[in-house]
């Protein structure tokens, strides 16, 4: 019986060695991984700039502002945005916006009373968006947020590069006189989830 017992446990001892090496042991496989933040970098040239809001924008929030040149002045200005639906979400800028706002009003334009021409549309997407002051008797320089938009990273994401552009057909300024709704280039810059 000897005999018998001592290839039995040298056996059992192979076979567990044998298990172990294949990956059974339970630290060769791992769950995939997951993003947890949103990483936007600010474009470093164009007149008009979408930039990112550090102190408004958190990992999975990101909000950015629409920023124009300084050398403009300005009544309103009407812009098309679109991102990858699927891996981000247009969102409100802060949790307090009425809901499906999706825009904020920045510091150049002063919208006045209400109503106020602020509007922002979401269709899968794409997020349209419109802010102007009343009248043209104080046209504002464009060297400061314009408006805000913001992002959400949708929950169980990889890492990776996001899309995220400006429509430019879709892109205008109602110039300093008011009688102008001019076309503008707006320049994003590059967004990934981490």
């Amino acid at each position: 019986m000897i005999p018998t017992t001592k290839l039995l446990s040298g056996s059992a001892a192979l076979a567990l060695m044998a298990l172990l090496a294949c990956g059974g042991g339970g630290g060769g496989s791992s769950a995939p991984t997951t993003a947890s933040s949103l990483a936007y970098t600010d474009p470093t040239t164009g007149t008009y700039l979408l930039k990112k809001n550090v102190a408004l924008s958190s990992a999975t929030h990101l909000v950015l502002d629409l920023v124009g040149p300084a050398s403009t002045t300005g009544t309103g200005v009407t812009a098309t945005f679109s991102a990858d639906a699927t891996r981000v979400a247009w969102a409100n800028v802060a949790a307090g916006d009425p809901a499906n706002t999706f825009v904020q009003n920045g510091t150049a334009f002063s919208l006045g009373a209400s109503p106020q021409i602020l509007k922002g549309k979401v269709s899968g997407g794409t997020l349209q968006v419109t802010a102007a002051q009343k009248g043209i008797a104080n046209p504002a320089s464009l060297n400061a947020p314009l408006l805000r938009v913001a992002l959400d990273l949708r929950a169980s994401q990889p890492p990776g590069a996001v899309s995220l552009g400006a429509d430019s057909a879709k892109c205008q300024m109602i110039d300093g006189t008011g009688a102008i709704l001019a076309p503008i280039t707006v320049t994003v810059g590059t967004l990934a989830a981490q």
